[in-house]
Order: C-alpha cells, then structure tokens, then sequence
C-alpha cells in the first residue's frame, strides 16, 4: 500500500454464500472509482492481496493518463468460478456496493460475466460496462480492444514509420475477451496474426471462423519474428529469459504490466525493441464506463478513443527526446495529473 499510496483496503466475508472479498481503493480524487470486480482461485490471501493493489493501482494510471473523471480501485473475489457463484454471491455483492453512496462503481474482469454484473444491478445501480441490452453501452472489451488499435497504430507510426497495421506481422499472446476481441479488430486492419492460448478451446473458436491465422504454442511463442508482439494474458508473465528471446520490433499489449522484473527494460532497449506497457494503450473501457457514467452515448466513445493514439505517441516522443524510461514517464504524468486536482479541488 505505501508502494502504490494506495488509500483503503477492505475484507469483505459471507460465509453462508462463500463470498470472500478483498476491496483495494487505490484513489477517489478525479472521481468516483472504477472497481474491476475479478473471480480467481489464488494460491493464498498474500496472493490476492498483491493482485487487488496492483489492478486498483492500474486503474488510477489508466483514468489518470486520459484524463478521465474517475478514479481507480479492484474487487477481488477469491474462489472457484465453478463452486462459488450463485445470483445470492453477486447481489450480496451489489448490496456492498450500496455501502460506498456512489464512490464505487462496479465493472467486470476476468472470472465475472455480465450474468454475473446483472445479478448485482438487482440490488445496486452502481455498476458499469453493462451490455446494450441492460442500458450499458455494450461490452467494455470492445471498446478496449479499438483503444488497443489505436495505440498499435502510434507506435507503429513511431517505431515502424507506417500508419497502417495492414501485412504487419502481430503475435497476440492470450485469446481471452480481450484477446479474441483484438485479434477481430487486427482482422478488419489486415494484419499478419499469430496466436497463442494455454487453453486450446479458445484457440480453436478462432481458428473454426479464420482460415489465415497461424497458431503457435505457448512456449514456443517468443520465438516467433514479429513486428509486434501483443500480450494479454496474465500480468507479468514475461520472464527475463523469455526476454531474451524476443524477436519483435515491439513489446506491448493489454496487459498492464507484461513484464515480471521491470529492470528487464534495458534488456529490451539493449535488444532495440520498444517496450509500450499496456496501461498506455488499454483504456478503450476506461472511455466507455466514464461516457456511460456522465450519459453518453456510442459515437462520443468512438470519437475519444482517438485520444488514446495522440497520448501514447505524444508519451513516446517525450520519453525518447528526455531519455526517460517510457513506464517512469507514464507514471509521472499521471501522478502529476492527480495532484494537480487534489489541488483544485482543496480550492473549494
């Protein structure tokens, strides 16, 4: 928590509904907070502890960066999706949700379905990313998968001097929501794709519906040459060895924080390969659920997706003109960007 100056950090219990929560509420000053609610059987609380930290801080960098009105937080659930969700779990969860009067707003990760956020919406209004069908403006991992083209395509445009994602080759690396959503967007923009799951059922769904994807298996995967190599699977899997092994001109993708040792930068740097961490690229939901919050609709959301190919050229020019690392900037920016509100806001 000193770490991320991260501000609460709750447990919440039920134990006739197997709910067991772990809240991390890492800022409110821009706004009211978006809580990513995530369901994973950890290996123990320590675990689970880290992960809700980290995904609430990932959250406040994310809004920070485009300069959204909202601030940052996570819901961990911890549990097997498979023996502990029921519609009692989730609208106990909503009833939680009631506590906070609108400082905390509920949206889906991995593990939750939007069954699952709409058995919440019966006892709680403060949820979003909700599906068309419900009042939402449509699935947020649309919406983040567009934000990632837009984000590919700045740094394609500095690194690579195209404007176009079109013959690139592309290695995406986890075919979840997110990642089968991004591999559909690269379809449209006429990209090389390579892809790679642990779990061969997601592969398969793709692989029925394209016939010109190239598939690789997971260990094999950073091997494959590559103009970009796209990871959204888990955070900080990519290992110093695998590092190495690379060979991309860039490393990005929708996960926050690909990397497992940061100081594995300068291994990228050493190796001329541009490392963009995903926080940079990934807001498209971000965008949605603040439009969403304030009662805007789709076109709006299409419109400032834009501002996430402007931000992410503008950081990477800013960062190779001052010889700063890229994360170091990011990170700044952000953080300059919440204290300058808090400062504001003290005026009142």
């Amino acid at each position: 928590m000193k770490k991320n100056k991260s501000r609460e950090l709750l447990f919440l219990e039920e134990e006739t509904l197997n709910l067991k929560a772990i809240i991390a509420v890492d800022s409110i000053i821009l706004g009211a907070a978006n809580a990513s609610a995530k369901l994973f059987e950890y290996k123990n609380e320590d675990e689970a502890v880290a992960d809700a930290l980290d995904i609430a801080y990932y959250n406040s960098l994310r809004a920070a960066l485009l300069r959204r009105s909202m601030g940052g937080a996570s819901i961990v659930l911890l549990g097997n999706p498979d023996k502990v969700k029921t519609e009692m779990y989730f609208r106990a969860l909503g009833v939680f949700l009631n506590r906070w009067n609108g400082k905390l707003f509920m949206s889906i990760s991995k593990g939750v379905s939007y069954q699952d956020l709409n058995y919440v919406g019966r006892e709680s209004k403060y949820i979003l990313g909700l599906e068309e069908s419900h009042g939402g403006l449509g699935k947020i991992y649309v919406s983040r998968a567009k934000g990632l083209i837009k984000g590919l395509k700045a740094i394609a445009k500095h690194k690579l001097k195209t404007s176009s994602l079109k013959g690139l080759k592309i290695v995406v690396q986890g075919i979840g929501d997110l990642g089968s959503e991004l591999v559909k967007q690269l379809i449209i923009e006429e990209a090389d794709i390579t892809i790679t799951d642990k779990v061969y059922d997601k592969i398969k769904v793709i692989q029925d519906k394209v016939d010109n994807i190239s598939i690789e298996k997971p260990d094999k995967i950073y091997d494959v040459e590559c103009d970009i190599f796209c990871s959204c699977a888990t955070e900080k899997l990519i290992s110093s060895e695998n590092i190495k092994r690379i060979k991309s001109k860039i490393l990005t993708g929708g996960t926050n924080q690909a990397l497992k040792n940061l100081k594995d930068v300068s291994i990228l740097k050493q190796n001329n390969v541009l490392y963009v961490p995903g926080y940079i690229i990934n807001g498209g939901d971000i965008i949605q659920m603040s439009n969403e919050k304030e009662g805007y609709g789709s076109e709006k959301i299409e419109l400032e997706l834009n501002d996430i190919y402007r931000n992410t050229l503008d950081l990477i020019i800013e960062a190779e003109q001052n010889g700063i690392v890229l994360c170091e900037l990011a990170t700044k920016k952000a953080e300059e960007y919440v204290t300058n509100i808090s400062a504001i806001k003290m005026i009142k």
